[in-house]
């Protein structure tokens, strides 16, 4: 479980320092304020019959801030009419520098022969309280406006004559806004939520951890005092420490014997009775490791003994769960 916290709190170092660099990047984006920008633009078709119409793709890129507020038009020339209720705008996701796109696609109906050459049109961006514009320009691509194939002598109805070849409908794209969820908003949010969720698990008893004591027991169940002798008191003296670290809270792995036995000395809820003994066992695994002290065939089991006593002694009963653990 220890294992799983040092991992978790560095997860969430991560995740920290990950928002605190996407924070800074939005920041620089908001402080410049740059305009709206058409990126792609383009029509469905090179030709449009008179009377027809052709579709308009382009994208807008923005800063987060800034936001296109409309797909129909400020401005278009007065030959290049838009189609009412036709027109669609997407809103893409936010970008990890700070920038998102919007796709707009809008049918025009040409009216007139005329060539698009030099003309522009003009999209609407919401207002905000810093000096900005509220609208981007878009030079028109190139759009050749022709007659239908076979024209009448006499059009008595100009609406006949506009109209001899069918238009074909133009789709229904939906509804007016599209949006599309940001996945690594999604992600970050979920890794921040993790720890949330955890320790909620934890506190209603769904989650259960192994207590430090079991942990220690199941440990030492496994530990033969026939094996090597600087391998096994090396295995001894983690358990011991590992136990008393997660048992009272005390940093026990990283001390030298002597400061572990003071330490233990000094803890109110550690129980006098062991120590003595403890600190014998302290300083004979020290000669063990480091000095090339051979043990007898005795105080290997003893020493295995000894620390098995000191867990059960202070492992809490049932009754005091909730106020030693």
């Amino acid at each position: 479980m220890k294992s799983f916290f040092k991992t978790l709190k560095f997860v969430l170092l991560a995740v920290l320092l990950i928002g605190l660099a996407i924070g800074y990047l939005f920041f620089r984006v908001w402080q410049k304020n740059e305009r709206p920008t058409v990126t792609e633009s383009a029509w469905n078709t090179e030709e449009v019959i008179l009377g027809h119409d052709a579709i308009l793709d382009l994208t807008i890129v923005s800063p987060w801030h800034r936001e296109v507020s409309d797909a129909w038009p400020n401005s278009y020339p007065p030959f290049l009419v838009p189609v009412p209720g036709k027109s669609t705008l997407t809103k893409d996701s936010l970008t990890l520098t700070g920038k998102r796109s919007w796709n707009l696609r809008v049918p025009f109906v040409a009216t007139e022969i005329k060539s698009l050459e030099g003309l522009t049109a003009s999209f609407p961006i919401k207002s905000t309280k810093r000096i900005s514009p509220n609208s981007v320009t878009l030079p028109l691509p190139t759009l050749t406006i022709i007659s239908p194939a076979e024209v009448p002598e006499t059009p008595h109805d100009p609406e006949t004559f506009l109209t001899e070849d069918k238009p074909k409908k133009t789709p229904n794209y939906g509804p007016e806004i599209h949006s599309k969820r940001s996945p690594w908003l999604w992600a970050l949010l979920a890794l921040l939520l993790i720890p949330v969720i955890f320790l909620i698990l934890r506190k209603t008893g769904v989650l259960k951890s192994t207590p430090p004591w079991e942990k220690a027991l199941s440990k030492l169940d496994k530990l033969d005092p026939q094996t090597q002798p600087i391998a096994f008191y090396s295995k001894l003296t983690d358990i011991l420490k590992q136990y008393t670290s997660e048992r009272f809270s005390v940093r026990a792995r990283s001390k030298t014997s002597i400061e572990f036995i003071q330490v233990l000395r000094n803890h109110p809820q550690i129980p006098k009775d062991n120590l003595d003994a403890l600190a014998t066992f302290a300083n004979l695994a020290d000669a063990v490791k480091f000095a090339d002290r051979i043990p007898n065939a005795t105080e290997a089991p003893k020493s295995l003994e000894l620390v098995r006593s000191f867990v059960n002694v202070t492992t809490p009963q049932p009754k005091s769960d909730s106020s030693d653990v």
